[in-house]
């Protein structure tokens, strides 16, 4: 039985920007093979590491914009797997698999309030130019970071009536984290749909104020991978979900879930 994804392929790419955005993320810009079938906002690429054989296990990045030739993605580096893909050249080669998983659902019509934290922007920041052709009255998003340091302001366009930015320590933007912030934007001007990509506990809080509010919730896991097409199951998740096993994988069945769905209480505590 084979688990990959039809549209799903391996890719060959080049490096063309390696752009240190803060002392922890940077955006590494790949060429976009010409044969690749053009992803969905939230949809992801498996990255081999290129360290001369250290690393077994590929890399899972959402893509945080695509165009007809090339793909960047918003990495926070966080050992050497990731230190390794910093160090990579203008010109050196990438290898990976994709597009792969499900994308958030496109909603004509919906306002949309879309909440990010750290790398969680990416497919976030994706829907936004590739989906809904940049951010408008029906697609707001609000991004958290724990310092402006991390908010990239220098390097990546993100202020926008439409964007609101809010950081911890409230160096910059709202003071609070992004869902503190969302809550009040709610209340200000509401919204049919809530999507959400981030660390754990912002998706569970998150989760909470849709509820409150009454409203569907999307939901972007982000969860250490093995094989990314859905047999290995190093990614399962429990979910309220019938027909035989109540876990999902997050590789092949997700990233992107209907919040309501998964059992909050039995994911891991962070």
């Amino acid at each position: 039985m084979s688990f990959e994804p039809a549209k799903a392929g391996r890719f060959i790419a080049t490096v063309r920007e390696n752009l240190q955005l803060s002392s922890r993320y940077f955006l590494l810009r790949i060429s976009r093979p010409a044969d690749m079938p053009a992803p969905a906002a939230g949809q992801f690429i498996h990255v081999g590491v290129p360290a001369s054989g250290r690393f077994f296990l590929r890399r899972p990045f959402s893509i945080f914009d695509c165009d007809d030739t090339s793909i960047a993605l918003l990495i926070v580096e966080l050992g050497p797997g990731t230190r390794a893909l910093r160090r990579r050249q203008r010109g050196q080669e990438i290898d990976f698999y994709g597009p792969l998983g499900n994308a958030f659902p496109v909603m004509p019509g919906k306002r949309i309030l879309a909440i990010g934290g750290g790398v969680g922007l990416a497919p976030l920041h994706f829907y936004a130019f590739r989906t809904m052709d940049g951010c408008g009255p029906s697609y707001r998003v609000v991004y958290g970071a724990r310092t402006k340091e991390d908010l990239f302001l220098d390097n990546i366009p993100l202020e926008d009536e439409s964007v609101l930015l809010a950081t911890e320590d409230g160096s910059y933007g709202y003071h609070g984290n992004a869902v503190e912030c969302a809550a009040e934007e709610f209340g200000r001007d509401p919204a049919d749909v809530l999507f959400s990509c981030g660390p754990a506990p912002m998706l569970r809080a998150a989760m909470k104020l849709a509820e409150e509010r009454g409203i569907p919730h999307f939901v972007s896991l982000e969860n250490r991978m093995g094989c990314a097409l859905g047999a290995c199951r190093a990614c399962v998740v429990p979910t309220r979900l019938g027909d035989g096993s109540p876990y999902r994988t997050v590789c092949h069945d997700g990233p992107v879930f209907d919040a309501s769905v998964i059992v909050w209480d039995e994911l891991p505590q962070p």
